[in-house]
């Protein structure tokens, strides 16, 4: 099944707008979540959707401290 058919068409409208047209450009979209303190909860949900395993380690380090 091609990735893209597993979103919903506001979540594909999503990555139009962040520039992610294709899967590996996704994929370094939500691995670059996991630096950000303040992720894009979308983007994250989305890489988590197509199976994409991200650990929100800034997100996690600044609210734990």
């Amino acid at each position: 099944m091609q990735w893209r058919k597993k979103l919903t068409k506001k979540e594909k409208q999503h990555l139009r707008e962040t520039g992610a047209t294709t899967l590996e450009q996704v994929r370094e979209n939500v691995l670059y979540q996991s630096t950000n303190r303040f992720p894009c909860w979308e983007c994250v949900k989305i890489g988590r959707k197509l199976g994409i395993s991200v650990e929100l380690t800034a997100f996690h380090s600044y609210h734990s401290s």
